[in-house]
């Protein structure tokens, strides 16, 4: 019969990488299995917040959102989106995603007569700067769908490209920038 030396090896390598408190450097940023938050400022939402989940360079993002405003400026933003985690160096990272979602006033949500779609393409450079912080920013390419009576006139601060594929909708789309914090 063989020892089991292997087996006793792989045991003992266990448990020094349990009993470590930090993460080697390589794995900075979204690990697999793990749930991280960021938060964000962008030219649509002024307060943003996103909880991720990895599953190695994979992962799924569920995010809201909150502009302040007077009382019938103010509005809120919910969404999904999924994509991939790429580490560049030590620490450097790049978050690629593609986020859906819906803008809804905070004075009577989800009433009216229309509805609206937001969809992002998204791409966020990270820089680590202690092992559970980042710093993150990066462009955007958004388009906002709406149709029947809308909430609002636009969604962002910048200047948008407008269409109107039927007379009770309108398509908007423009580039947009986020910057932001990733625990």
């Amino acid at each position: 019969m063989r020892p089991l030396a292997p087996l006793e090896e792989g045991t003992v390598a266990l448990a020094q990488q349990a009993g470590e408190t930090d993460p080697p450097p390589e794995q900075y940023g979204l690990r697999k299995g793990n749930v991280h938050m960021e938060m964000w400022a962008s030219d649509i939402q002024l307060a943003n917040l996103a909880v991720k989940v990895g599953g190695g360079p994979f992962y799924l993002t569920l995010l809201a959102g909150l502009e302040p405003g007077g009382h019938d400026d103010a509005r809120f933003s919910f969404g999904l989106g999924l994509g991939g985690h790429i580490v560049v160096s030590h620490r450097f990272w790049v978050d690629l995603d593609v986020t859906g979602g819906a803008v809804q006033p905070v004075q009577k949500p989800l009433e009216g007569d229309g509805g609206n779609v937001l969809g992002q393409a998204r791409v966020m450079v990270g820089f680590q700067i202690l092992p559970r912080l980042a710093v993150f920013a990066g462009p955007t390419y958004n388009l906002w769908f709406v149709w029947g009576q809308p909430d609002f006139a636009t969604v962002t601060r910048m200047s948008v490209s407008e269409s109107r594929p039927k007379a009770d909708q309108r398509l908007q789309h423009w580039p947009g920038l986020q910057v932001g914090l990733h625990f």
